[in-house]
This record gives structure tokens, C-alpha cells and sequence, in this order.
């Protein structure tokens, strides 16, 4: 049937995916196919680490509900696990993006996925903060009201942290005052705070108006907006921001549950991570680019262990 053949169209360039342009140049399928079979790329080297993730989030979310009682059905309230949720979604489309060579796009979308993690990291501070119930509630209160788009920082807190004094409506919860407030009550590290500062001004230039960064202003840029075209340099920074952040995360989940650490789910996530170091020998590619998450992975048990013997 003619639909049959739409990822191939052959009336709007724009809609032919499978077009070949040059060498490692055109629609995006094309491309990932290409990139695949000359050994440029391997899906696995972005998805393993979200699967594990994924599979580590989904251990902890059944470990919250057994910890807690909840009965089926009713909702559950922890405001950094959900917006780690969200985060995966995100990094899975950013993933998708690179590996079919839209490497500006696909690092715009790691820049929500740190917000959104210091987010939750916020909440979370200030509900293990919290010296009574009506503080609790006050807490839960904001968060609510951040999900509305209604939450401002009091005028006390903003200007303990910033120091300054601003109007209402400038008062949201943003990069700035949250990595403010955590160097200023020491929730984390001023190491783990550069890792941050670091990877947010590297994204920005991804968001804002400059130049090295756009797809124009690459020697490698394809030779129009309906083709995409590889390139070596781009995609491993991009894998060094999209593991960095990975790296983060599970290091989060495996913080906050720590019990979750025992549990055969959590350790075939933690095998699928560790199975990276074989995998690139054997296939001769860097499958590791983040140093954060090489040392972390560098740590872990041997896969036999982590997996057990299988049969």
C-alpha cells in the first residue's frame, strides 16, 4: 500500500528518512542505520545505562510502596522520584535525537532533565527539613503549587540565600537560587555543586543565541535542514552530558533506597551497567564516555556477581 512507503517518500524530501545524501549524510534512518553497521555509534551506549535506570527507579517505586503500606490504588507522594520519571522519558527522546544525529536538539532536551532533577532534590531537602507537621504540609503545599505553576520562594528564604531582595513574580524556583541554596545549606558538596554549574553552561549554549554550537556553525553540518549528517565530536559530547546526568541519578536512587541494593531487579540493572566494559572491548567503541559514570561503574562487582551464574 502506498502508506507503506511514507518513511521513504518520494514527493517531500523533508519525509524521506531513509535518503542518502553522502557519506554518512542523510534522513535520519538512513543515518542510524549507517552509523550502526560502520560501528560509529551502538544504541547501547546511551540506552543500557537508561535502562538500568529505568530498572533501578521501578525497584525503589515497589520498595516505596511495600515501606509505606500503600494499598493499590492510592497515590504516592515523593516529589524526586516523580520528577526522575519525567527525566526518563526526556532522556530517552534526547538518545533517540543523537543517535540519529541531531546533536543540537538532543542536548536542548538534557537542559529540563537537570532542572527538573535539582527540583526534586530541593523538595526532598526540605521535607527531611521539616521540624513538625504544619512545616510538612507547608512543604508538600509548595510543591503542589509548583506543579501549578503558582509556587514563589518566600521573600525570607530568597533573600537569606541570594541576598537581594526581588518582587514576587521573580521569585521562582530556578537553577540559580536552588545550586544557591544548596552550596548555602550544604546539600552538597562544592564538587558535586561545579558538576552542576559545569553542565548547565554547557547546555545553555545549546538554548541561547550562540553560534559554535548551532548546526550551522559546524564543519560537519549537513548540507540541508532535511538530512542530518554524523559527527564523531558532537556525539561523544553529547554521550559525556547524557552519562554525566545518568550517573547523577542512579547515584540518587541508590542513596535514597539504599536497601534496594540486595534485590535481584536492582542488581541486573547494576549487570546491564557493568556489561558496558566487556561490550566496548569486544566491539572495539567507546562505550563509556562519562568519567563520572566510568568510576562509578569501575566500582561495581563483577558481572557474575551481579547477575549470578547463569545456566
Amino acid at each position: 500500500m502506498e502508506h507503506e512507503k511514507c518513511l521513504s517518500c518520494e514527493h517531500i524530501p523533508c519525509a524521506d528518512f531513509h535518503c542518502k545524501k553522502d557519506e554518512l549524510e542523510g534522513g535520519e534512518l538512513y543515518v542510524l542505520n549507517e552509523c550502526i553497521k560502520q560501528k560509529k555509534v551502538v544504541p547501547c551506549q546511551p540506552i543500557t545505562p537508561l535502562y538500568s535506570c529505568c530498572m533501578l527507579w521501578q525497584t525503589a517505586y515497589k520498595t516505596l510502596i511495600a515501606e509505606n503500606k500503600i494499598e493499590e490504588g492510592e497515590s504516592i507522594d515523593e516529589p524526586l522520584h516523580e520528577l526522575i520519571w519525567q527525566c526518563i522519558y526526556d532522556l530517552k527522546a534526547s538518545a533517540f535525537l543523537a543517535l540519529s544525529a541531531h546533536y543540537r536538539s538532543a542536548n536542548q532536551l538534557l537542559r529540563p532533565v537537570v532542572e527538573n532533577i535539582l527540583v526534586g532534590l530541593y523538595f526532598k531537602e526540605k521535607l527531611q527539613r521539616a521540624s513538625s507537621k504544619d512545616e510538612e504540609d507547608q512543604v508538600w503545599t509548595n510543591f503542589y503549587n509548583w506543579a501549578e505553576d503558582k509556587h514563589r520562594i518566600s521573600e525570607d528564604e530568597w533573600k537569606r540565600v541570594t541576598g537581594k531582595v526581588e518582587q514576587e513574580r521573580k521569585r521562582r524556583l530556578g537553577f540559580g537560587f536552588i545550586i544557591g541554596f544548596f552550596n548555602k545549606e550544604g546539600v552538597l558538596t562544592r564538587k558535586g555543586i561545579e558538576r552542576f554549574e559545569v553542565l548547565q553552561r554547557k547546555l545553555n549554549k545549546y538554548l541561547h543565541p550562540y553560534f559554535q554550537q548551532m548546526d550551522i556553525g559546524g564543519k560537519k553540518c549537513s548540507t540541508c535542514p532535511a538530512t542530518t549528517r554524523y559527527d564523531e565530536n558532537r556525539y561523544y559530547e553529547w554521550l559525556d552530558n547524557f552519562q554525566n546526568i545518568l550517573d547523577f541519578i542512579i547515584e540518587v536512587i541508590l542513596c535514597d533506597y539504599p536497601t534496594i541494593a540486595e534485590k535481584e531487579e536492582a542488581k541486573e540493572a547494576l549487570g546491564y551497567l557493568k556489561s558496558l566494559e566487556s561490550l566496548g572491548k569486544e566491539l572495539e567503541i567507546v562505550m563509556i564516555k562519562s568519567k563520572y559514570l566510568e568510576d562509578f561503574i569501575a566500582r561495581l562487582p563483577d558481572v557474575d556477581d551481579l547477575f549470578g551464574v547463569r545456566q
